[in-house]
């Protein structure tokens, strides 16, 4: 089922009043009353967007502050189109509302090296007043309690809640604020981590984490406002560093996490796929399904790793769903239509949960390289709505723990 589509509420009144859309055709196109939409001016943050309005393209559009969204939007998605007015209330003087909350748009773009996601952000450009989430910084380093195998130096784990929270601190965001993801470019694989540590790890509202599809050059396009100017290490808090060496000390940070346990279930290690591959083998009703997001080359061993020392292959009873066959090809920043998402899974082997209860596992552990495009598949497994967000778990070591190791077992073909 597709989620709700969201617009704010003085964007809905902005474009009725624009002239790009007639008070009429809007009432008699939509289900939703122009009087209940002004009501939620006043009660909520957000209104419905009707479905008629979901279709947008910036370029063949007659007016650049027309709202129309991709019909393949759901509610934890927003459109580059979504983002420019919610950025533009931000610029307002009432962007804190009366719970004291604010919108806060953070670059989550990650990049395999030797491209460096932080530098370009410090460069520029870059959306006014943004963030940057490094999730290299943010990770555990090896030997850190949280990441204890030097030997692997597996990167970019999940953050303890203690880091999470001094981070929040650096970027100065709250509890109560919303928080928008976004990429700079159009060819980048691993924002989706970002939005993933942001909203599923436990330590924000995961209602309070919006994933934006597109990148710079669409918010350019589109009349969205762009900051030029090189950021200066060191002194400005959006390019912030992480002291691991602080995570015993409690009270080092202000941000309180939003589940004190740290949803230590969205990450599982080798014992769990182990066990996982074990039940498979005995024939016995597995509980989870492994889905690896590589591409199939190197799933089935015939591609080499980019990381050396690495074997070829997946663990037995793993599924293969190559994280880019669920983007856009024209623009990576973007899922496909959530329709054909959920086609791909489950072609691959994700069968929808019967009603009933029985059949297919319930539980999907998403693996890749590093962890990092794994993200994809959880956030594309619950917008196609497969699976919740309960349902889902990354292997945080992915291949560079399974692969690296020289007990596991591996397999090359299906």
């Amino acid at each position: 089922a597709m989620g709700p589509k969201y617009i704010t509420p003085s964007a809905l009144c902005a474009l009725l009043l624009s002239g790009s859309c007639s008070t009429s055709a809007f009432l008699s196109s939509s289900s939703v009353a122009l009087r209940s939409s002004c009501r939620h001016l006043q009660q909520n943050r957000y209104s419905p967007l009707p479905q008629q309005l979901t279709s947008h393209n910036c370029r063949s559009s007659s007016s650049s502050n027309s709202l129309a969204m991709s019909s393949s939007i759901t509610g934890n998605l927003v459109t580059i189109q979504q983002a420019i007015e919610i950025h533009k209330k931000s610029n307002n003087d009432d962007n804190n509302d009366e719970c004291g909350s604010k919108n806060v748009f953070i670059d989550g773009s990650w990049h395999m090296p030797p491209r460096v996601a932080r530098t370009e952000f410090a460069l520029g450009p870059r959306i006014p007043n943004a963030r940057f989430l490094d999730i290299d910084d943010l990770g555990p380093p090896p030997g850190h309690p949280a990441n204890p195998n030097k030997s692997k130096n597996l990167p970019h784990m999940k953050p303890t809640p203690e880091t999470f929270a001094r981070a929040m601190d650096r970027m100065s965001i709250t509890p109560n604020d919303m928080l928008y993801v976004y990429t700079a470019t159009k060819n980048c694989i691993g924002y989706h981590r970002a939005y993933w540590t942001l909203s599923n790890c436990g330590y924000h509202d995961p209602e309070k984490v919006k994933l934006v599809q597109g990148c710079l050059d669409e918010w350019r396009e589109c009349g969205g406002e762009i900051e030029h100017g090189e950021l200066t290490e060191g002194e400005d808090d959006r390019l912030f560093r992480t002291n691991h060496d602080d995570d015993d000390d409690d009270a080092s940070a202000k941000y309180t996490c939003w589940r004190k346990d740290g949803g230590d279930s969205v990450v599982v290690d080798m014992e769990r796929v182990l066990t996982v591959v074990e039940n498979n083998k005995a024939g016995s009703a597995a509980d989870a399904i492994v889905v690896d997001a590589r591409s199939s080359g190197r799933f089935f061993g015939t591609e080499p790793e980019p990381r050396p020392g690495l074997r070829g292959g997946h663990a037995p009873g793993a599924v293969n769903v190559p994280f880019f066959t669920l983007l856009d090809p024209n623009d990576m920043a973007k899922f496909r239509p959530m329709e054909e998402v959920r086609d791909i899974f489950v072609e691959a082997g994700i069968a929808p949960l019967s009603e009933e209860g029985g059949g297919a596992p319930r539980k999907v552990i998403c693996s890749c390289g590093s962890g990092v495009t794994a993200a994809a598949l959880v956030v594309a497994l619950e917008e196609c709505g497969l699976r919740t967000k309960e349902d889902i778990s990354i292997y945080d070591g992915s291949w560079i723990d399974w692969g690296g190791d020289d007990d596991t077992p591996i397999v090359t073909t299906d």
